[in-house]
Order: C-alpha cells, then sequence, then structure tokens
C-alpha cells in the first residue's frame, strides 16, 4: 500500500501501482491484492508512553491488550499544519486523497446516509456503506463493505477513492465508520483524505 504517489490514495493493486509509477520503476511484481488494504501500524516507543502514530491492521485495541497504556497521537483526529514535522508516513492533513475534495459524515450510518441524500448536488460521488447504495440514484456511488465488515472497508477504502478519479465528479461525500477496531485506521484514511473536513450528525 506504500507505493503510491505522495498524498494519493495507497494502491492495493499492481495495476494502481503501475497507473502512479508507470515511467518512474522498471517493473511491478503482482502477488495479488492486499490482504489488509491499510497501511501497516505505526507506533513509536521513543515517548514516556508507546503512541499510536499511524492506526493500521493492528488495532489500538490489540496493542493495549500487550503494552498497556498506549497513547494516540493528535494527527489521528486533527489536521496539523504542513510545517508541522511528522513522525510516520501518511500523517500530513491531506493524504490518501481523490481528485475531487471530499467531505466526510460521521454518525449512526442511517444518520450519515440520510444527511448526505439531503446535500448532494450534481457532479456528486458517494462513498457508502453496501447497505445505503439505493439512496443516491443520482450519483457515482462507490460502497467500500458492509457498515458491519470493516475488514473489507480496510480492503475497499482505497480501491473506491482511486475510482472516482476515473468520473466526472466535482465533490464527493463519504460515509464513515467508528474508531471502534479496525475502523479507527479505515476512518483515519477517510478522514485525511478529506483534509478533516468531517461533519457530525
Amino acid at each position: 500500500p506504500s507505493a503510491n504517489t505522495s498524498g494519493r490514495p495507497s494502491t492495493t493493486t499492481a495495476a494502481h501501482v503501475m497507473h502512479d509509477m508507470d515511467g518512474k520503476i522498471a517493473a511491478v511484481l503482482d502477488g495479488g491484492a492486499c490482504g489488509v488494504g491499510v497501511e501497516s501500524t505505526v507506533i513509536t516507543l521513543a515517548l514516556e508512553r508507546p503512541r499510536l502514530l499511524r492506526p493500521g491492521g493492528i488495532t489500538l485495541e490489540q496493542l493495549r491488550s500487550v503494552l498497556g497504556e498506549v497513547d494516540v497521537d493528535r494527527a489521528l483526529y486533527e489536521k496539523i499544519g504542513d510545517d508541522v514535522k511528522v513522525s510516520a508516513p501518511g500523517m500530513k492533513y491531506r493524504h490518501y486523497a481523490p481528485k475531487a475534495p471530499v467531505t466526510v459524515v460521521r454518525g449512526n450510518p442511517q444518520d450519515t446516509a440520510k444527511y448526505i441524500a439531503e446535500h448532494i448536488g450534481n457532479s456528486t460521488g458517494v462513498l457508502c456503506f453496501d447497505e445505503y447504495r439505493e439512496m443516491f440514484p443520482t450519483c457515482v456511488v462507490e460502497c467500500f463493505g458492509s457498515q458491519d465488515d470493516l475488514g473489507a472497508q480496510a480492503r475497499e477504502v482505497f480501491d473506491r477513492l482511486r475510482a472516482f478519479d476515473d468520473t466526472s465528479v466535482t465533490q464527493i461525500w463519504a460515509q464513515c465508520p467508528s474508531d471502534e477496531g479496525l475502523g479507527l485506521a479505515v476512518a483515519n484514511r477517510i478522514k485525511k483524505a478529506a483534509g478533516f473536513s468531517v461533519i457530525e450528525v
């Protein structure tokens, strides 16, 4: 997933890598699609307590079961400026982003889908859970898994964000999982794609 152009959605297939790196590298070895999708978990042990810098396939809950207290870097929840030195890849405030601007709507999935349906306009894309596809008949819709299937969401989120670049959408609205388990990593990637343009409902 790290073989992407900086700032762009991460690559989860060899085709994505070729799209981003064509002419820049000699070859790509295709080992199939990524099993997890989101990049690796990054922590630091150089502080008083372990600190999660980037959530990934190993969840915060799993880390805490082994390490005890684990702090969470503020960059996971809020925008940090370009001038701030970051401690791990992907911490800059707008990362993993498609070409069209993204707005994230967080909350109960039924409420977020309703909010998006009430605010969509022309040339709109919607990144949503499978259950809500039919609520957006006039939009370009990309589904990234069931609202209860965090594994599918982690595998699909970058694919679906990239898919919007092959369309004419000028705005993307996105549903977002909660921060539990693997959802923390998925939510983090979607919020960073949006530059932390987040609406809570």
